[in-house]
């Protein structure tokens, strides 16, 4: 894991880096793709699609206690925390620190901001949805349904992407969430393949 690491994060620090020359163009480019009557699906998706996430959360804890099955309780719980060590207080940690102007609002940095419109960086939208993506990859990947492991990771990108159609985040912002997210799942994801091993 410390090698993958190794290569996994310079690479992201050097797409981060690139994103946030262009952020602004970018933006501006991705706002403009949808037509304006289709704006509504990206709203939808930015709005609602973390929901179904949950929701299936929700459904594997209760159908791990009613099975009594302990594997998947821990793994429900190791998403549980991840999601409250990443992508809630990393994140917000992170926005109120940085307080970077979100896209409308310019481009300035806000130091230690509570000011929702300059807590951009980076999306919790964008760190939420990969958590989640990640974490039913690897329980897809080890089950009979394994054809289907990449449609979390699919939908994740699609919630993180919409950040960005609907004006909410600068494209660096997301892909500073995707990377807590994933970096967050990865690890204890992987502490779970060790324990079962």
């Amino acid at each position: 894991m410390k090698k993958k690491l190794l290569i996994f994060i310079p690479i992201i620090l050097l797409l981060f880096v690139i994103l946030f020359i262009f952020d602004t163009r970018l933006w501006l480019t991705a706002r403009n793709l949808i037509p304006p009557n289709y704006y509504f699906i990206a709203q939808l998706i930015t709005n609602w699609g973390l929901y179904i996430f949950y929701a299936i959360f929700v459904a594997l804890f209760v159908y791990s206690f009613i099975r009594k099955n302990r594997k998947l309780t821990n793994f429900c719980l190791a998403y549980l925390k991840v999601q409250l060590i990443f992508s809630f207080a990393v994140v917000r940690f992170l926005k109120i620190v940085l307080g970077r102007a979100r896209p409308g609002h310019g481009t300035e940095f806000t130091l230690f901001s509570l000011n929702s419109s300059y807590n951009s960086l980076p999306s919790g939208h964008a760190a939420d949805a990969f958590v989640s993506g990640v974490f039913l990859y690897y329980l897809l990947r080890h089950s009979k349904y394994a054809n289907y492991r990449f449609l979390p990771l699919i939908y994740a990108f699609l919630i993180a992407v919409s950040r960005v159609f609907v004006s909410a985040h600068y494209p660096s912002d997301v892909a500073a969430g995707m990377s807590i997210g994933i970096l967050g799942a990865w690890f204890f994801v992987s502490r779970l393949s060790n324990e079962h091993n």
